[in-house]
């Protein structure tokens, strides 16, 4: 008992301690904020490449150029957020308090414009009761966009970084994904991790072409054991066990780099990936090590986004080229795969709109993968399907926000279900309430999560 109370008594403190961290920021940033300069919204969109928060692909597929310089007033904008969640479930549970999240999060953003350079930072102070570092100090963003040319652009520094056009499927997408946070119920915008990464633009009347270079490895935060129990093959059932990981080496063969260029022709939006890198996820095993580690990915793509019917279509197709494993014969590395998505979405009635995808995985080589597989039990599908649905329905003058989204795989038959409701009190005050549904007999997909089901609650001040 004396454990437990000493415990709490430095989470209140902690907890105290920050509430006047932030109130104290909250009242500097008030009263240092200049007046927003408006921004003509056709150079605004040129700059500002970060996505929707709802998990989908780009939601502005056209960059514009540069225009003229603009002032160096600075925008400072924060929030203060309380986050609770607990698992359904007691057992495994990888949280000692059966908590998928604890925790306050703290952040204070400061943007404007330095000369001709678009300058953006985001700084969080973030008290998490359920990670092993429970005060973490981090940037969210900490980048510099500059004009080259009057076509030619770039944007170095801490970065978010998303394309395609899936919602939360991700095909030719592979910057970094926090997948911890969506799992545990976070703001979606948490899905989306960043990177240290130099991202160059060109601009013109034929195309758009952009170039990502990440110098050191990010694989973002994938699930581990120490928030959310997984499937090991070691196990007969879930386990909380850390996954042992190896992480590659710091070296220039070890970075990611990524291009994509696209065109808007008569409505219809067309785009080609590429990616060298790394698999984003430790989904090989050295057996001399005991350790999964990241082998190596080529990947390359396309998608078309087009309105129709009402609404707008998407699809998008992608070739994994698995490079440690051209032929499929190596038991302990992912087979090459073929992906792709067909989408649809559209408002049914006023302020009720609907989505579908269909999402499929051809695991080439599946023969090869069989006959040399040690266990044919954990081997996958050599065809693999997911059907997604997203519901969003806005009411109490769109202050009130119902939404669903929803995974199924009908050949695992299994599903993860994402109900949410979000109300917006005032432009300072919002509440969330939702959960995280795993369920299915599946040890390959969502059933292994079954036991990591949750509620959860957030409510933030903005300022």
């Amino acid at each position: 008992m004396g454990i437990v109370s000493k415990r709490k008594s430095k989470t209140l403190a902690a907890l105290l301690a920050l509430l006047v961290v932030t109130q104290s920021i909250a009242a500097f940033a008030q009263s240092s904020a200049t007046p927003k300069k408006e921004i003509d919204s056709k150079n605004q969109d040129s700059l500002e490449d970060d996505w929707a928060s709802d998990g989908r692909g780009e939601d502005s597929w056209v960059d514009e150029p540069w225009g003229e310089e603009e002032s160096s007033a600075i925008e400072w904008r924060g929030f203060s957020e309380f986050g609770l969640g607990v698992f359904r479930s007691a057992s495994p549970s990888p949280s000692p308090d059966g908590n998928s999240l604890n925790e306050w999060r703290n952040q204070i953003s400061a943007s404007g414009y330095l000369g001709e350079h678009y300058l953006s930072s985001k700084v969080e102070i973030l008290y998490d009761d359920v990670d092993d570092n429970n005060l973490q100090i981090k940037w969210r963003e900490l980048y510099i966009d500059s004009p080259i040319t009057e076509n030619i652009s770039s944007r170095i520094g801490q970065q978010v970084l998303t394309w395609g056009t899936g919602d939360f499927v991700f095909l030719n997408d592979f910057f970094p994904k926090n997948w911890q946070s969506m799992f545990s119920g976070r703001d979606d915008e948490y899905l989306k991790a960043s990177s240290a990464s130099a991202k160059f633009s060109y601009y013109s009347d034929s195309f758009n072409a952009d170039i990502v270079w990440t110098p050191e490895f990010h694989s973002g935060i994938y699930i581990r054991g120490e928030r959310f129990a997984y499937a090991h093959p070691a196990y007969p059932e879930p386990t909380a066990e850390r996954l042992q990981v190896a992480r590659p080496k710091r070296t220039v063969s070890n970075g990611q780099l990524a291009a994509r260029l696209s065109k808007t022709h008569q409505g219809i939006e067309y785009a080609a990936y590429l990616y060298r890198g790394l698999y984003t996820q430790p989904n090989s095993f050295n057996p001399e090590t005991g350790q999964q580690y990241f082998a190596g990915l080529n990947a390359y793509g396309a998608s078309i986004r087009s309105p129709l019917a009402g609404g707008i279509a998407n699809a998008e197709f992608s070739y994994w080229q698995s490079r440690d494993d051209k032929d499929g014969n190596k038991p302990f590395i992912p087979n090459s795969q073929i992906k792709t998505l067909i989408g649809f979405e559209r408002e049914i009635i006023a302020n009720f709109t609907a989505g579908m995808q269909w999402f499929s995985e051809l695991n080439l080589d599946h023969q090869a993968a069989k006959q040399n597989s040690l266990h044919n039990g954990s081997l996958p599908n050599r065809w693999h399907h997911n059907l997604t649905l997203r519901l969003n329905y806005l009411a109490m003058q769109q202050k009130l926000t119902w939404s669903l989204f929803a995974f199924y795989s009908p050949d695992e038959n299994d599903f993860y279900l994402k109900p949410k409701i979000n109300y917006r009190h005032s432009d300072q005050w919002n509440f969330t309430l939702g959960a995280n549904e795993f369920n299915g007999d599946s040890q390959q997909q969502w059933g292994q999560f079954k036991p990591s089901s949750n509620i959860y609650f957030r409510i933030r001040y903005s300022f």
